[in-house]
């Protein structure tokens, strides 16, 4: 796939279409794994909420990258501090999404690219992701062992059976 899209940090006033892109991307990426109720009104509402906050923070849109096509949000990638003390790595990929569409376009790539460079790095991805397994190894990310099940988690009792694992990368 060819097609012309510009790396960037979001802007404020990109909460919307951040919000619309994150809902979609989980609803193409992981309908028929999780319940509906992860891309509806509620979820796109609790979305928008999160992404003004985070876009209100500095330090956050400098952690955060979009991928943008015509003038349009389509994907975005996240990264901040790990959130486990049991990891040794400089950063961690809170999240990485890109509509359907765009995807084999390369902009993931260099999403994590301009994010990471050659840091070392952690992610949690569901385990039976094919594809999003393939693209990470073939960032240099590799299972460490560790898995959790989202339905331990209070209130998740929907999400009982779906296992992220951790996948880490030492520097590039």
């Amino acid at each position: 796939m060819s097609e012309n899209y510009t790396i960037r940090h979001p802007q404020l006033h990109e909460a919307e279409g951040l919000a619309h892109v994150h809902i979609k991307a989980w609803e193409q990426t992981y309908q028929g794994v999780l319940p509906d109720q992860f891309w509806n009104e509620d979820a796109y509402q609790r979305r928008l909420n999160s992404w003004r906050q985070m876009l209100a923070d500095q330090a956050h849109r400098a952690r955060t990258r979009v991928v943008e096509v015509d003038g349009a949000v389509v994907g975005m990638a996240q990264i901040g501090p790990p959130r486990e003390d049991d990891v040794a790595v400089e950063h961690e990929l809170y999240m990485m999404y890109l509509l359907a569409e765009h995807q084999g376009s390369g902009a993931s790539s260099e999403m994590m690219e301009e994010l990471l460079h050659h840091k070392s790095a952690s992610l949690w991805v569901l385990k039976n992701n094919a594809r999003a397994l393939a693209f990470y190894r073939k960032h240099g990310f590799e299972p460490d062992g560790a898995e959790k099940d989202l339905g331990e988690d209070e209130g998740a009792a929907a999400l009982a059976g779906i296992v992220e694992i951790r996948m880490v990368r030492g520097p590039q």
